[in-house]
C-alpha cells in the first residue's frame, strides 16, 4: 500500500484555550524561538499523528494570503488581529498540510540531497486552498489567517492558523466527556467536503494541475455536450424507433422531465443508449481523450491520497461522476428538445380546439394520458437543424484554432 503524498489533520479550540494565548504568544518571535515553543501552542500534536509533526528542525517565516515574509511590523499587526479575536471569543482552526518528502522530490518540489524547497509553489498551493476553504465555509469576510512551512526529516508540513476577529459562528451547547457538564462555546465544526476540497486543491495547484482539470472539463461542456447543442444522433430507423419510445413514456408533467429526477429511472437507460449512440458517431476521439484523462486523474490521486481501500473507491466514484455528468448534459438536451416537441403539438392542439387552454388536464398530469407520436417529418426536421448547428460548432471551433495559432506564432 503506497503512502499518501498529502494528509490533511485539523482541529480547532475556543478563544478560552491556553492553546489559542499561547500562539498569540510567539506570532511576533523570531523563527528560532517560534519553532523551538511550537510544541506550546500546536493543537494537532493531540491527535496521534506526531509521526507526521513533532518539532520541526526550522521554520520558514510567517506567510499570509498577501505577504511571503511578514516583517517585524506586521508581525505585531496580525497579532493584534489575533487578540482581537481572542478577545472576542473566537474559534481558532489549526490545520496541518503535511506532504511526502519522497513525493515532493518526485514532482521537482524538494531535492533531497541539497535541501532545496520550492516555497513559492508551497505558499501558492496554500493560498489557493485557503481561497477553497473560506468560501465554502463561508468565512471569506470574516476570516483572517496566517501560515508557516516547517521542516523535518520526515516530512515537510505547513502549520495554519485561522481566526475571525469579529466571529460570526453561532455558540452551541457541548458537554465535557470526561466531567458530563455542559458548557457553551462557538460552533467550529467544518464539513469533511470542505477539508476534501481545500487538500485536493492544494495538491493540484502544487502540481499545477489547473491545465489537466480544465481539459476534463473542457471536453465534456465545450467538445462533446457544448452550451445549445441540439442533441439529435443520426436517426437511422433503429434510433429512430428508441427515441419516439422515451419521448412516449415520459410522464405527462413537463416539469419532470429533468434526466436526474427520480420519475425518469423506468426510460433513463433508453435515454443512454441514444446517447452512447450519438457519442460512438459524433465524438469517438473526444470520449476516447475524455477517459484517458480520467485515467490520468485517477492516478493522480491515487498518488496523493494513497491507494487504500476507501481511497480506491473514491478514485472509481470520481471517473464515474464525470462520466454521469456529461450524460446528465446531453440527457437534458434531449428533454429540452422533446418539450419544444411537446410544447408545439400542444399548441397545435388548442388551435384545433379553439380553445386557450390544453384539451384537458391530463396533457399535462398522469403518465396514463395518450401521448401523440412523433411525425418522421418532426424528426428529420429536427435532425436538419442539428446537423446545421454541428458543422457551425465545429467551423468556429476550427476559427478559434486557427486564431489561436496565429497567436502563439507572434
Amino acid at each position: 500500500m503506497s503512502a499518501p503524498g498529502v494528509v490533511l489533520v485539523s482541529k480547532y479550540v475556543s478563544g478560552k484555550s491556553t492553546k489559542f494565548s499561547k500562539y498569540v504568544s510567539y506570532i511576533d518571535r523570531d523563527e528560532a524561538v517560534r519553532t523551538k515553543k511550537f510544541h506550546t501552542y500546536n493543537v494537532n500534536k493531540l491527535d496521534g499523528y506526531n509521526q507526521y509533526m513533532g518539532n520541526p528542525e526550522k521554520s520558514s517565516g510567517i506567510f499570509t494570503k498577501n505577504n511571503d515574509n511578514l516583517s517585524l511590523s506586521n508581525k505585531k499587526k496580525l497579532q493584534q488581529v489575533f487578540r482581537q479575536a481572542q478577545k472576542n471569543d473566537s474559534v481558532m482552526w489549526q490545520d496541518v498540510i503535511s506532504f511526502d518528502n519522497k513525493w515532493l522530490e518526485e514532482h521537482g518540489i524538494y531535492n533531497l540531497k541539497t535541501g532545496w524547497v520550492n516555497e513559492g509553489a508551497i505558499q501558492n498551493s496554500i493560498r489557493k486552498g485557503m481561497d477553497v476553504l473560506l468560501r465554502e465555509e463561508r468565512l471569506e469576510q470574516s476570516g483572517v489567517w496566517s501560515a508557516a512551512i516547517h521542516y523535518n526529516t520526515d516530512n515537510i508540513h505547513v502549520h495554519i492558523a485561522l481566526v475571525e476577529p469579529n466571529p460570526t459562528k453561532e455558540y452551541g451547547v457541548f458537554t465535557n466527556k470526561q466531567t458530563g457538564e455542559t458548557y457553551q462555546a462557538r460552533r467550529g465544526n467544518r464539513k469533511k467536503r470542505t477539508l476534501d476540497k481545500m487538500k485536493s486543491t492544494v495538491a493540484n495547484t502544487l502540481l499545477d494541475r489547473d491545465k489537466e482539470l480544465a481539459k476534463i472539463s473542457q471536453l465534456i461542456h465545450e467538445k462533446i455536450a457544448p452550451k445549445g447543442v441540439r442533441f439529435q444522433p443520426n436517426l437511422d430507423f433503429k434510433m429512430l424507433k428508441m427515441y419516439n419510445r422515451i419521448y412516449q413514456n415520459l410522464p405527462g408533467d413537463m416539469r419532470l422531465w429533468k434526466y436526474n429526477n427520480n420519475a425518469l429511472k423506468d426510460v433513463r437507460p433508453e435515454m443512454n443508449k441514444v446517447i452512447t449512440l450519438y457519442i460512438q458517431k459524433h465524438h469517438p476521439e473526444e470520449f476516447k481523450k475524455l477517459d484517458q484523462s480520467l485515467k490520468e486523474e485517477m492516478e493522480f490521486r491515487k498518488s496523493v491520497y494513497g491507494d487504500g481501500p476507501k481511497e480506491v473507491e473514491r478514485y472509481k466514484e470520481y471517473r464515474e461522476n464525470k462520466k454521469n455528468e456529461l450524460y446528465a448534459k446531453l440527457g437534458n438536451a434531449m428533454l429540452r428538445e422533446m418539450a419544444e416537441i411537446r410544447k408545439q403539438q400542444n399548441k397545435e392542439k388548442r388551435k384545433n380546439t379553439g380553445s386557450d387552454q390544453p384539451n384537458s388536464k391530463s396533457d399535462y398530469y398522469g403518465k396514463k394520458t395518450l401521448k401523440p407520436r412523433m411525425k418522421k417529418s418532426d424528426l428529420n426536421k429536427i435532425k436538419r437543424a442539428f446537423d446545421a448547428d454541428y458543422e457551425r460548432m465545429k467551423n468556429k471551433q476550427k476559427y478559434q484554432q486557427l486564431q489561436y495559432d496565429i497567436e502563439n506564432r507572434r
